[in-house]
């Protein structure tokens, strides 16, 4: 059968989740047009998939979910996509696509993208382009001209419309239950990208929850900027009652399925403002994991009032007692290589790292990296000299760190490099060459 229209998403492993619910939205949505995914392993591989597309489809658009470091491979696989198939439309979305729509559309070669939230965007976007040729929907940024028009969604998603997975082909993963974030931490893409906080109900959770373990993922997990703050107004103090209601209801299903139940764990990370002894109750009585992870970024407080982080050290160490308090052990989350970190702000993380090393808790240590869309996307990570280095490693050594933050450092020095030959734009470059509308 000859379809009208196909849409083939590109993607690696690193971002399966957010691919994952693209699909479900397509096909729940708009079940005609048919959704194929690409695996980004061998460039030509990906090229020859979208030539054979061809055969079975009049019209062919190829989206791409990648993320920054990625963008050199990107843009030679656009390049080969345009010469070989260049009737093909070229979709980009995701965080660094919304970061940077000006060097996403004019250095990487895309023809649009989908900016912010992806569902209700590339939905219409198939639609519309399917029954007319239009591709410019609400929700995007293309080029007119000299200049880049961005249409930006008044309205959020409803995340109790749309499944997280598209179970129907036997693919579940962790489910969101939680979008957005009210704090706008500078380095950080959450706020920028999609808004303030919203949640999935209980009940529709629960319901995937089910279709999880059918589907033979006994271990429930969950993506949440801060799992604690579910139900809450400001995504940050404590819903207890709907906290209560979401992980009872969940305990009960996974009880009665034969599951279990991991929250407060990745991809499910605490704010350490969010922890109280009545939310770690909670947690004891019916989570199964007995670690969470405790976003803290820095034991300085000057670095965590310049980057907006919206809590104190001491709240880190309240929440630290009370979850050890309760029986958990807490993995900490710290960020090193902010380029105002000076030598007093890392003698105070680390002073607080030998404070908690003894007890049941774990760091989990991360490189700045200047993201595209936050207000730190211009800056640039200072590197950690031999002596620093040494020092975080002894804490490895013993068992009391871990983390990618030699591999962060490499990213950071990349997309510095990508920044100087401008195949990155900065915001302030963004908003000069772009006129921003609002639907």
């Amino acid at each position: 059968m000859f379809e009208e229209t196909c849409f083939a998403i590109v993607y690696n492993k690193d971002n399966r989740y957010s691919v994952n619910a693209l699909v479900a939205a397509i096909e729940f949505a708009e079940p005609k047009i048919p959704v194929i995914r690409i695996p980004l392993y061998k460039i030509m591989d990906v090229v020859q998939q979208i030539i054979d597309l061809y055969r079975k489809c009049r019209k062919v658009v190829v989206g791409f979910s990648f993320m920054t470091p990625q963008i050199l491979l990107i843009k030679e696989l656009v390049k080969l996509i345009k010469l070989y198939t260049p009737q093909t439309l070229l979709v980009a979305g995701g965080p660094h696509a919304t970061g940077d729509y000006l060097g996403t559309i004019t250095r990487l070669g895309f023809d649009i993208v989908v900016y912010g939230e992806g569902e209700e965007t590339i939905v219409e976007l198939l639609r519309k382009y399917s029954e007319s040729d239009e591709y410019r929907v609400c929700g995007t940024a293309y080029s007119d001209g000299d200049r880049i028009i961005v249409r930006k969604r008044t309205k959020f998603v409803n995340l109790d419309f749309y499944p997280p997975f598209p179970y129907w082909k036997g693919v579940v993963n962790p489910i969101e239950i939680m979008r957005g974030c009210s704090l706008a931490c500078y380095f950080c893409q959450v706020t920028y990208s999609f808004g303030l906080p919203r949640y999935r109900s209980v009940e529709v959770i629960v319901k995937y929850a089910k279709k999880s373990i059918e589907n033979g993922l006994a271990d429930l997990r969950f993506i949440a900027p801060n799992s604690l703050g579910y139900g809450s107004k400001d995504g940050v103090k404590p819903n207890h009652d709907a906290l209560y209601n979401l992980l009872s209801s969940l305990h009960n299903i996974a009880k009665e399925y034969g599951g279990r139940v991991f929250f407060g764990t990745f991809p499910s990370e605490i704010r350490p403002d969010s922890v109280d002894v009545e939310s770690a109750d909670i947690l004891k009585r019916f989570v199964n994991n007995r670690r969470v992870i405790v976003g803290a970024q820095s034991g300085s407080n000057k670095i965590l009032r310049i980057i907006h982080r919206g809590h104190t050290v001491e709240d880190v160490e309240n929440a630290i007692d009370i979850l050890i308090q309760k029986g958990f052990g807490v993995d900490i989350d710290l960020i090193f290589g902010f380029p105002f970190e000076d030598e007093e702000d890392f003698k105070a993380t680390i002073d607080f790292m030998e404070k908690y090393m003894d007890k049941n808790v774990r760091f989990h240590l991360h490189t700045f990296i200047p993201l595209p869309g936050t207000p730190f996307s211009d800056l640039e990570s200072k590197p950690l000299d031999s002596r620093k280095k040494a020092v975080l490693s002894k804490f490895i050594g013993k068992g009391k760190a871990y983390g990618y933050w030699i591999q962060q450092e490499k990213i950071s020095s990349l997309i510095s490099w990508l920044k100087q030959s401008k195949v990155i734009y900065g915001p302030r470059e963004n908003a000069q060459k772009s006129k921003l509308y609002y639907c």
